[in-house]
């Protein structure tokens, strides 16, 4: 295009092209004409080629195509808007061919030709309602420098990308950027939220051919690195995350250690703590473990059972430091290296606080540190949300509504037995009723319930605290663990004399139970007539409902287990739930952990053949034949048709217990 072929340049008229003061400039592939924030001074007649106009979005770390300037058109020159300022980087395209006029000259030009006037507005008119229609219909991306998130490429399938022609560009305050390639975006929004986590999800459009470049290079990219990303993906997530944790010690105890340094190691020992206690909080560890060694500290987390190593160790020179503050915020003594020690503190991050109980043991290399983490919201669960099984929770109900007897609930260390138990004191502190329980230790402060500390150091176990409960006109009693027979004794005792017993004990299963309190010394007759029910319970982890989704397993794997009430398999398969994978559960798959039980109801039927003292298989078949008894197996079933959990995980609890 000529100079005077302009659109806009043609107006002016004859008398007034010689006093046109023009700068001619030709540019590369993206030149920058204009930076985001310029002022203006020139206004710029594009002859050749285009110019694009690209917002940086520093948050998302994109940029994003706003408008292109094209051939015939103008950039910058607005009347009466004074000299104006670059919104947008403005970038040329390849041999984009520009001349330039200052906004003064420009402007004085407009005074005296009242044709340039007209035609300037007559394009900024069209231009604007072009760019309107433009914004409507779609946002456009220039995808070319963006910095994709590996997080985010992991949690989407290779395939889903390609059937969508969708790329996830980055995440921000719960907002989804995504690159897409069609037009036809029904569902992605939806798959986002359910994939990704995101609360709302923003679309830009990008050429198929760009987004076949893009996305080979970013697919190609993650699988390099995702061999060394296999191990640790449950903890990307926090890795760059800082954390502000405040402590509640109920301490006024100051180590001098900490005082030490306190310009440099200090404030360094207080953010490592920090951080490593803010991600235990943020992946819902139960767990933190503290582990020392000749050169360095292991932090691992204990996540839906599963104990994971932290994959930033800490380094010698923080040990010592880090051990030290711990001590002094559970309120231990610093000074006591060899003893074991037992504190506690409050912690609370982003206004949710929890308790945490601390342990200290001597090992080797110096002290190992394990903090409990108490979280009520996974603690006190009503007993309708935590038993999923109708049958199971109506003989649960039927146990509870028994006025007088024992109530054992059976599991090895760390099966969810105190989470049962505390569900049954929710749903009994409803009623009139003085609840007393001996603990050790106290894990929630439980309204309604009086809770008392076992304390041996005073003759305060747990069958004193029984027999002094029983001056205290209770309806209910809590005790946190028989394990020895008087304590035995004592609550069985109590169960005969009208009062409603509930108590854990260390057992396989519901029959071994019963053996479990013979070992002990208790005459089977008083067994029999003093226990009303007892609960046994494993915990498995939960699939990610997020990223849930349909599996094939083999019926190699999965009839070993003698499972009842399973689907037919289709051929060599069945089909079951199993969690993919996602942002949401860490690229774990499971999120969180549920139950599984198993319960007998002591009924009528069952009491002569318990004081009887009969043999353990005929304990199990005179159950099922009263109806008394729910297995596992059974149990399990349900939970794997409801697709709460997998079968390696179903496997790995009936294998251990042998059933």
């Amino acid at each position: 295009m000529e100079l005077l072929e302009h659109p806009i340049l043609a107006s002016v008229p004859a008398s007034e092209r010689g006093n046109l003061s023009l700068r001619k400039k030709v540019y590369a592939k993206d030149d920058l004409v204009f930076s985001s924030g310029q002022q203006m001074d020139n206004v710029c007649f594009v002859l050749e080629g285009s110019i694009r106009l690209v917002h940086r979005d520093l948050s998302l770390g994109i940029r994003r195509v706003v408008d292109t300037v094209d051939e015939g058109e103008i950039l910058g020159g607005t009347p009466g808007q004074g000299i104006p300022i670059c919104r947008h980087d403005a970038l040329a395209s390849d041999n984009c061919v520009t001349v330039y006029m200052t906004f003064t000259l420009f402007d004085a030009l407009l005074d005296r030709c009242p044709g340039l006037s007209k035609a300037l507005l007559r394009f900024n008119s069209v231009k604007q309602r072009i760019l309107e229609e433009r914004v409507v219909e779609t946002s456009e991306l220039d995808v070319s420098q963006v910095v994709f998130d590996e997080m985010l490429i992991a949690g989407l399938p290779g395939k889903y990308m390609l059937a969508k022609k969708v790329l996830p560009l980055a995440m921000e305050g719960g907002t989804l950027s995504v690159a897409c390639a069609t037009q036809d975006t029904a569902g992605i929004e939806a798959d986002m939220r359910r994939l990704l986590s995101a609360h709302r999800v923003e679309t830009f459009y990008i050429t198929p051919k760009m987004f076949e470049k893009v996305y080979r290079d970013a697919v190609q990219k993650h699988e390099r690195i995702a061999s060394d990303m296999e191990e640790t993906t449950w903890y990307e997530g926090v890795r760059r995350k800082d954390y502000f944790v405040e402590f509640e010690t109920g301490h006024d105890v100051l180590a001098d250690s900490l005082k030490e340094d306190a310009e440099v190691e200090g404030t360094a020992v207080v953010k490592l703590l920090n951080k490593i206690v803010g991600e235990a909080m943020d992946l819902g560890a139960s767990d933190v473990h503290f582990e020392p060694y000749p050169r360095s500290m292991d932090v691992r987390f204990r996540l839906d059972g599963e104990l994971l190593l932290r994959p930033e160790k800490v380094g010698a020179g923080f040990l010592n430091a880090v051990l030290s503050r711990i001590k002094v915020l559970s309120g231990m003594d610093i000074s006591e290296r060899r003893k074991p020690q037992d504190g506690r503190m409050t912690i609370t991050l982003s206004s949710k606080t929890v308790d945490v109980r601390v342990s200290s043991v001597a090992t080797r290399y110096g002290e190992k540190i394990v903090l409990r983490i108490l979280d009520p919201s996974s603690m006190l669960i009503d007993l309708d949300t935590l038993v999923l099984g109708d049958e199971v929770r109506k003989g649960i109900k039927w146990m509870l509504d028994q006025p007088s007897g024992m109530i054992l609930i059976a599991g090895p260390t760390g099966s969810g037995k105190t989470t049962t138990v505390y569900s049954m004191l929710l749903r009994k502190r409803k009623e009139p009723v003085n609840i007393m329980s001996i603990e050790d230790p106290i894990e929630y402060m439980l309204r309604g319930v009086s809770q008392v500390q076992r304390n041996t150091f005073v003759g305060l176990d747990f069958p004193n605290a029984v027999r002094s409960f029983l001056r205290q006109d209770p309806d209910i009693i809590v005790v946190g663990e028989t394990r020895d027979p008087e304590t035995a004794k004592a609550a069985l005792e109590a169960g005969l004399t009208g009062h409603l017993v509930i108590s854990t004990v260390h057992a396989n299963n519901v029959f071994s139970t019963a053996y479990r309190l013979r070992e002990m010394g208790m005459e089977p007759f008083v067994i029999a007539n003093s226990l009303i029910g007892i609960i046994s319970q494993r915990l498995v982890r939960r699939i990610c409902p997020r990223c849930s989704q349909s599996s094939k397993y083999h019926r190699n794997l999965v009839e070993p287990m003698n499972l009842p009430n399973l689907p037919p398999p289709s051929g060599d398969y069945y089909v079951f739930q199993k969690g993919r994978g996602c942002i949401s559960c860490n690229f774990r798959g499971y999120r969180g952990r549920v139950a599984v039980f198993e319960t007998l109801k002591i009924v009528d039927g069952l009491k002569p053949v318990i004081a009887a003292d009969v043999a353990f298989k005929e304990l199990e078949e005179q159950s099922v034949n009263h109806g008394a008894y729910v297995s596992m197996r059974g149990y399990a079933s349900l939970l794997l048709n409801s697709g709460s959990t997998t079968p390696e995980e179903i496997s790995r609890i009936l294998f251990i217990e042998g059933r």
